[in-house]
């Protein structure tokens, strides 16, 4: 019979930045316990905010296209009696150095209509554009088509369609096309949620055609309202706003980490990003920038922009190998894999039979111990947040 391997784990902080609003230098001071997200955040409010809503759809061609009820000079598009706003048109922007943003131009003659333009997605290869849009007779259905950039134009888009996920007895909104092109998510009231607007993905097949729309579940979705989806670009991490998982108010935006083929319960992103208001449209434009919208300081409810830069946050995860009769085993495998069981690193133990990796808090990780003559040990945790002190000593069986 093979002995057993004690592993003595230790789990310390690598690194500790406050969160905080940069607007607020008392917020500078104080950590954000509400904070689960795994990253540090600083807000500025945008430069480009009118009097009307702006709220961010994606990128384009180094622009950012959002939308917004804004006016451009004396031309006006009549108002929205349910917003008691101007009807919504696409504009872009261009994104300067450290994300600040030049003055929104008209995004498209050809988009921009008399109704209401929604939420807009394009393609990886920014050939193919995802728009939505609602009548003015029943502004807030909106439906979702597609269309297509005329090779070696500027903006020309054609062959127009609406999509077959479209219905008029309910509304398509807010899409997002993930970094590979695989899948359309996007928000829906449609029958068979969980509760109003709920989170769904769809497969986009090579042909451009769409699958069968798939609900991502009651561990994002919740009673209340889900809408803005967005995806990391590294493709694990979805974030989101909801008005449920403890929102602090109104909708808050939310971040679920991708595990087997679903997510993992929404951690919010905090103070410095939530308020009692609505904060909806958080989006990165780099691996570190992005802009997403709030009317915490509109006495009118619109929304404006801001912008984030973003911090991740790691731990150090240390720790030795030792025999059952606490002799240490320097030259043994350690193994650092995520939750479904795919190795991130591995480590052979130096002559005192330590390890150390650096991890992210609020993760779930499995820890494989290999070493000959010995039986193999395999041991699944969570990175909390906070500095474990104890040491947890564990016995692999026999």
């Amino acid at each position: 019979m093979k002995p057993s391997i004690q592993v003595l784990l230790t789990v310390l902080l690598l690194c500790t930045y406050n969160t905080f609003n940069i607007s607020d230098p008392e917020k500078s001071k104080k950590s954000d316990n509400l904070n689960k997200s795994g990253y540090t955040y600083t807000i500025n409010i945008s430069k480009i905010n009118s009097k009307y809503s702006e709220i961010a759809c994606t990128t384009f061609r180094n622009k950012l296209v959002l939308v917004s009820s804004k006016k451009i000079g004396a031309f006006g598009n009549g108002v929205d009696p349910l917003t008691n706003e101007p009807y919504t048109d696409l504009f872009c922007t261009d994104i300067l150095a450290y994300g600040e943003l030049s003055q929104p131009l008209l995004f498209s003659r050809i988009l921009n209509t008399k109704n209401n333009e929604g939420q807009v997605a394009f393609s990886p290869d920014e050939h193919t554009i995802y728009y939505t849009r609602s009548r003015r007779d029943n502004s807030l259905n909106y439906q979702i088509f597609r269309a297509e950039l005329e090779k070696d134009s500027y903006g020309n888009w054609i062959n127009h369609q609406r999509l077959n996920i479209s219905n008029d007895n309910y509304s398509i909104e807010n899409p997002h096309v993930t970094e590979d092109g695989k899948f359309l998510y996007f928000a829906s009231n449609m029958n068979g949620g969980y509760g109003g607007f709920d989170l769904y993905r769809v497969l986009i097949n090579n042909d451009g055609s769409l699958g069968t729309p798939e609900n991502l579940g009651e561990t994002v979705n919740s009673r209340g309202d889900e809408k803005y989806p967005h995806t990391a670009k590294n493709g694990k991490e979805l974030f989101f706003s909801s008005t449920e998982h403890n929102s602090l108010g109104g909708f808050d935006i939310f971040m679920s980490n991708a595990v087997g083929g679903g997510y993992d319960s929404p951690k919010s992103l905090g103070s410095s990003i939530n308020s009692e208001k609505d904060e909806i449209a958080f989006l990165f434009i780099d691996n570190r920038k992005g802009v997403f919208s709030s009317n915490r300081d509109s006495n009118k409810n619109a929304f404006n922009l801001y912008r984030f830069q973003s911090r991740e946050l790691y731990k150090v995860l240390k720790g030795i190998v030792i025999s059952e009769d606490e002799k240490i085993l320097p030259n043994s495998i350690v193994i650092l894999l995520d939750h479904d069981g795919n190795e991130i690193e591995r480590q052979i133990t130096n002559k005192d039979a330590s390890y150390n990796f650096k991890i992210k808090p609020f993760k779930d990780y499995q820890l494989k111990v290999l070493k000959e003559g010995y039986e193999d040990y395999t041991l699944s945790f969570e990175a909390e947040n906070s500095e474990l002190k104890a040491i947890l000593k564990l016995l692999a069986k026999k």
